[in-house]
């Protein structure tokens, strides 16, 4: 069975600027996938696994959001967040 089998929810992908902030630093990035209850952030910086990240983006439709996530994995120049509450629970 392969990652993307074991997925709860269908990613969509998208182009969309992020600003977040982890450990008190700002970051930049682009949010590369979402689904509904994560994203692929793509960045530049050195992240783990555990952190917490408060994500402030905006969706032409739907206007600014402000999320708060975590990651949970960390590749080269892009990391995957899980969402703290999934959008259709907020």
């Amino acid at each position: 069975m392969t990652t993307k089998d074991k997925r709860e929810y269908v990613r969509r992908p998208v182009d969309v600027p992020v600003d977040f902030i982890v450990q008190g630093r700002l970051y930049q990035g682009w949010i590369r996938n979402i689904s509904e209850d994560g994203f692929l952030i793509e960045t530049e910086g050195t992240f783990s696994v555990g952190q917490n990240i408060s994500m402030i983006y905006s969706f032409h439709l739907f206007g600014q959001e402000n999320r708060a996530g975590r990651i949970i994995w960390v590749g080269s120049q892009v990391i995957g967040v899980k969402f703290e509450t999934p959008e259709n629970n907020k």
